[in-house]
């Protein structure tokens, strides 16, 4: 945190609070939503919309971003927060929870904004790790809100919980008005979508995270279910299990930046994918509490992953405005998290193991991938950090 400036610092502040009020439900919401009267197929398709909404809402972000200051764009869409849980607290039955999952997905037009901004404000030499430090705090708030928002559904019900976690959205955004502006250094670089599809870096890590994302999106969807319907845990129990998630992803977000900026990004998504294909065996071969805590520790590496690609790929945007290289990653990732999400639906449906053995298989065919790919590339890049 120490090489952290001023404006950042109240970003990871912002996060923080942020975290304590999406953790408060976050892994519980797929339960809640069975408990309305949603199917299992629904839950994936009640994700799968939310994701396909996140994955669009980068482009009007990304020209917001473009046309008018960093600060605004992210302060005006950080309040969306507020009307999510409030809509999730109002909602009767299960069809109305849509009108909260669709401005959720509304969220993500800040990420154009947010990472660019992450980005001015670092050195170039520490842009991996300040990305760490910034989207680890994410899941650190995730440590106890879970344990907390398990135990308080089961004393208020789950309803109440939404509405205490209006409480710390309206916090957050209240923190981040506080952050100054700053110039976007690449407003007037023009986009060219030839120079992007001839960008063949940027093109490999699109290809790459295509396939872990989908992976991602199964895992993180149905992690809660598996533990609620197949190992029988309450809400307590699946509130503690979420913190220990969590705490799996900030420990392996904030190691994946560093090994990012010291080694290259082969060893930091090397590291994460042996984790989360560890997290993903012990769920489903284990018969023990303490090792479904090991397990969901393990699988904070699909979260790992999601956060720590945002620090890796900034580096690939030769000859493109930086909140458009942003919003064109994140809308194509929206692809296989979208999808993930719906065809983890059909596996789930099917057989409740089924969603986690394709994300093993995709994890080990990725670690494959990463050991027969060529090394020169990230040579060059480390060599010019350096």
């Amino acid at each position: 945190m120490r090489h952290l400036d001023r404006d950042l610092k109240l970003l990871v502040a912002s996060t923080v609070l942020f975290a304590l009020g999406v953790g408060l439900y976050l892994q519980l919401f797929s339960v809640y939503a069975l408990d309305l009267g949603a199917s299992r197929f629904m839950i994936g398709v009640l994700n799968a919309a939310m994701l396909a909404v996140a994955a669009v809402s980068n482009i009007p972000g990304a020209w917001a971003a473009r046309r008018f200051r960093l600060k605004p764009v992210i302060v005006v869409v950080w309040w969306l927060s507020v009307l999510a849980s409030l809509s999730f607290f109002l909602a009767p039955s299960w069809p109305w929870l849509i009108p909260g999952l669709l401005i959720t997905g509304l969220y993500f037009a800040n990420n154009p904004a947010f990472k660019s901004y992450v980005y001015l404000k670092s050195d170039p030499a520490r842009v991996a790790r300040n990305f760490a430090a910034v989207y680890g705090s994410y899941p650190v708030g995730l440590i106890v809100a879970p344990s907390v928002g398990g135990a308080l559904a089961d004393r208020i019900g789950m309803r109440w919980v939404f509405l205490v976690s209006t409480g710390f959205f309206i916090a957050s955004s209240l923190l981040i008005t506080l952050i100054r502006d700053t110039t976007y250094h690449t407003a007037d670089a023009p986009l060219s979508l030839r120079a992007l599809a001839c960008n063949r870096r940027f093109c490999r890590y699109l290809a790459f995270f295509l396939v872990g994302f989908l992976a991602v999106s199964m895992g993180q969807t149905f992690l809660s279910p598996y533990l609620a319907q197949v190992h029988d845990q309450g809400w307590t129990a699946l509130g503690v299990y979420a913190s220990l998630a969590a705490l799996g992803s900030a420990l392996l977000t904030v190691a994946m930046g560093r090994a990012t900026d010291l080694y290259g990004p082969r060893a930091s998504i090397g590291g994460v994918l042996v984790a989360l294909l560890l997290g993903s065996v012990l769920l489903l071969t284990s018969a023990s509490p303490l090792a479904w805590g090991f397990a969901v520790f393990f699988c904070g590496g699909f979260d790992a992953l999601r956060m720590g690609a945002t620090g890796i790929v900034g580096d690939s945007f030769t000859g493109m405005p930086l909140a458009w290289g942003y919003a064109i990653f994140d809308t194509v990732m929206g692809l296989p998290m979208a999808g993930g999400a719906l065809l983890g639906g059909l596996l789930y449906r099917s057989g409740y193991a089924l969603p986690f053995v394709l994300a093993i298989a995709i994890a080990a065919g990725l670690l494959v991938a990463l050991a027969v790919t060529p090394r020169d590339a990230e040579r060059r890049t480390l060599a010019a950090r350096d």
